[in-house]
């Protein structure tokens, strides 16, 4: 049995891949009276800083207290927001700097997941619907134009190949920090990708330089190839 920790894209995603039995945990006492051999943390926030710190760091970190109670490993999904997109190419090593508050919330709950020992934390390159793309997914499904940076370097990955890696990942056993996301590719050309399979159209422009890009070695080394340019 595995939990996710909400009913969101991401954990139908995840789940449809999964082929056990997957559990909704919104809370401690669910993960405690089910025992599941791990726990998916699926459930996130975007928004004020106090629904931010009270989903992705409070919420994240009891419930993986009670996983680590009954032997679960943390499956944590975390961001590529713990950097601050001035460098790019982050590695799993890279020392983290998050850009906003969104991103430390995440960095946080990382580090005190980790200190419970048994985790895999997988920080996630751009899921194209959510983010800095979910503006322009939904203009572009309703047939719109979009104006997308062509100085902003992502390393985008769909919701299916998300729900695959993890598949993969626990079947291997797999712990520790590992990037999930594609090849490095600027935000309009993610989006010129997006529109030839939506409809509409793409048109650069050139924005604040930032580079998210995230290094994808440890990733390939478990055989997981990621594209990134469907939704």
């Amino acid at each position: 049995m595995i939990a996710v920790t909400d009913e969101g894209e991401i954990a139908r995603s995840v789940a449809s891949y999964l082929d056990e039995e997957v559990i909704v945990a919104t809370s401690s006492d669910v993960v405690l009276r089910e025992r599941p051999r791990a726990v998916i943390h699926t459930f996130e926030v975007e928004g004020d800083e106090r629904s931010m710190w009270n989903v992705n760091v409070w919420f994240a970190i009891n419930i993986a207290r009670a996983a680590n109670r009954v032997g679960a490993v943390n499956v944590f999904l975390s961001s590529y927001m713990v950097f601050d997109g001035r460098k790019g190419y982050y590695s799993e090593t890279s020392v983290p700097r998050p850009l906003n508050y969104y991103g430390m919330t995440k960095l946080v709950a990382e580090t005190a997941i980790a200190s419970l020992g048994n985790y895999l934390i997988l920080r996630l390159g751009q899921v194209n619907t959510r983010g800095f793309m979910r503006p322009v997914v939904m203009a572009l499904l309703k047939g719109r134009k979009v104006r997308c940076n062509s100085n902003l370097y992502l390393s985008p990955i769909s919701l299916r190949e998300l729900g695959q890696a993890v598949r993969l990942l626990l079947s291997k056993e797999a712990r520790g920090v590992i990037n999930l996301g594609g090849k490095r590719t600027s935000q309009f050309k993610l989006c010129q990708s997006l529109a030839e399979a939506l409809g509409g159209e793409a048109v650069p422009f050139e924005g604040r330089e930032l580079d998210f890009s995230l290094d994808d070695w440890l990733m390939r080394s478990y055989g997981i190839t990621v594209r990134g340019t469907e939704i």
